[in-house]
């Protein structure tokens, strides 16, 4: 019999917390397997980095951590897991470049419990940012950071150092000082800035949420929100290396494939966007 604390009870725990989240894998069988792969794929990465590590390829290492540590996330936090799933599904499938980035910020908003949001495109020529999707803001937010190009804002951080940022208050970070009054204006206080990249570290965006409130959000949410950026990201490349059928009718999308287009369809893209009527449902936080 299995004392208090025995390995056996974890395992039930784990599987029990898997049915939860994925209850079609249970009612198929498939979730202890699943589980199983997904520690297997973990040892797999882990075992890749001690031996890029010895051969000297650090960079390659820490890639490797990266995915391992990911799958331990889904393997602790499957309801984190399906909440991923859930928002990330349909988007493959978006008919264009811009419906791809609008229902990338509804999911980006959705994992995060943020009524407000925003997603910009990298100007490859200018090294700016540009809106091109927004839910919550009055066309003097879309106004002012219609293009940023500086490390004080938050995207500005996150385009330039290729990471997340998060500013828990905007009113105690030297940095967003220049933007304190927009900010104030706009009823925010947080904000978290993420990177939308592939795998090879070519940043296409940032995608970005912000809270009324001081607010920073549990890590485990932002390890999920930096998964999030890459596998849109991902998509991102994929849509511009093929498009699919009808895509030669999306602006937006042969304005980041196109570094010379780039410039004035982007413009013509974020004068779109402050014609839109934002969306302003109540801002809720998740717990950790």
């Amino acid at each position: 019999m299995n004392g208090p604390g025995d390995p056996g009870d974890l395992g039930d725990l784990e599987d029990s917390q898997w049915s939860q989240a994925f209850p079609w894998l249970a009612q198929t069988s498939r979730s202890h397997k699943l589980r199983v792969l997904l520690e297997r794929a973990e040892a797999a990465h882990r075992t890749s980095a001690t031996l890029m590590r010895a051969l000297g390829q650090e960079s390659r290492a820490r890639k490797a951590e990266h995915f391992a540590a990911w799958v331990r996330l889904q393997l602790n936090e499957p309801e984190l897991a399906r909440q991923l799933y859930t928002v990330t599904k349909d988007l493959r499938a978006a008919s264009s470049l811009t419906v791809l980035l609008e229902g990338a910020l509804d999911g980006a908003q959705s994992l995060l419990g943020a009524a407000r949001g925003n997603v910009q495109i990298f100007d490859p020529v200018t090294g700016s940012l540009r809106i091109t999707a927004a839910h919550g803001f009055s066309s003097e937010f879309l106004d002012y950071f219609a293009v940023v190009k500086d490390d004080g804002a938050a995207c500005g951080r996150a385009a330039a150092q290729r990471a997340q940022i998060v500013i828990a208050d905007v009113n105690t970070d030297p940095a967003f000082a220049p933007h304190r009054e927009i900010a104030a204006a706009s009823r925010f206080r947080a904000v978290q800035s993420t990177p939308l990249a592939d795998h090879t570290g070519r940043l296409f965006g940032v995608i970005s949420t912000h809270c009324r409130r001081p607010y920073r959000p549990p890590d485990r949410k932002l390890q999920m929100m930096r998964r999030f950026g890459e596998l849109v990201g991902e998509m991102m490349a994929d849509r511009l290396s093929n498009p699919p059928e009808g895509l030669a009718g999306d602006r937006l999308g042969r304005a980041v494939a196109s570094v010379l287009d780039c410039q004035p369809i982007l413009a013509e893209a974020g004068s779109a966007a402050r014609r839109q009527p934002w969306k302003t449902e109540p801002e809720h936080h998740i717990k950790a």
